[in-house]
C-alpha cells in the first residue's frame, strides 16, 4: 500500500498541473466544513493578472467575476476580495474569517464547468 501511495505522490508532483505556470489552469478549493456557498470555490487563471471566479447565482445560473490576482510572495497568489493561495501546499486562506480550503488543479475547464453544472442542477441555493 505504501508503494502505491509513493507512486501516486510522485505522479502528482511530476504532472504539468504542478508546474511553475498557473496561467491557463483551473482550480477547485473546498473545505469539509459546511459553507454558506454550499459548493467549492472554482477559479480559472486566464492570464498573468486575471482570474475568473465562478459562482452560481440565485436562479442557479453559472456566472463568473473577473478578479485581479498577483504573486505576493514566492508561490503565494493573492486573489482580490477572495484570499491567498499557497501554490506549494494548495491551500486557499479566505480573506474573511481566514478559513482554510484545500485546493486541487482540475484537468480542464470542461471538468470545471461539469462540476459547477452539477451543483447548479441540484439547486445550490435551496
Amino acid at each position: 500500500m505504501k508503494k502505491i501511495f509513493i507512486i501516486l505522490v510522485c505522479v502528482m508532483f511530476s504532472s504539468n498541473s504542478f508546474g511553475n505556470e498557473i496561467v491557463g489552469k483551473s482550480m477547485k478549493c473546498e473545505t469539509k466544513k459546511e459553507t454558506i456557498r454550499g459548493y467549492p470555490f472554482y477559479f480559472f487563471f486566464e492570464n498573468l493578472d486575471n482570474v475568473q471566479s465562478y459562482f452560481i447565482d440565485k436562479t442557479d445560473k453559472i456566472k463568473f467575476l473577473n478578479l485581479k490576482y498577483k504573486e505576493v510572495n514566492s508561490n503565494i497568489f493573492e486573489i482580490r476580495y477572495v484570499g491567498k493561495i499557497d501554490k506549494n501546499d494548495l491551500i486557499l486562506t479566505h480573506a474573511k474569517g481566514r478559513e482554510k480550503y484545500n485546493c486541487s488543479f482540475l484537468s480542464s475547464t470542461k471538468q470545471l464547468n461539469k462540476e459547477l453544472d452539477d451543483f447548479a442542477k441540484k439547486g445550490a441555493h435551496k
